[in-house]
């Protein structure tokens, strides 16, 4: 699935839970992103496996859910 499929099921709450919106670059260098709470302060990982905001734990749901939508872990 791509990331926009994943953000998509997200919203939709089709994800595993603890995933609260899955996010698309906006600029220059930024990657897509999954936040793990709720607002901008929260924990949020990039598709590269780094943490943009924070740092939380994973899941094994979420690690799988986040592979299949391309995200190194």
């Amino acid at each position: 699935m791509t990331p926009s499929q994943a953000a998509e099921k997200v919203r939709r709450g089709q994800g595993p839970k603890g995933i609260h919106r899955i996010g698309s670059p906006r600029i220059l260098g930024e990657q897509w992103y999954a936040h793990l709470g709720p607002g901008e302060g929260s924990p949020a990982i990039n598709r590269d496996g780094t943490w943009k905001h924070g740092e939380g734990k994973l899941t094994h749901q979420q690690k799988e859910f986040l592979r299949q939508a391309g995200w190194n872990l």
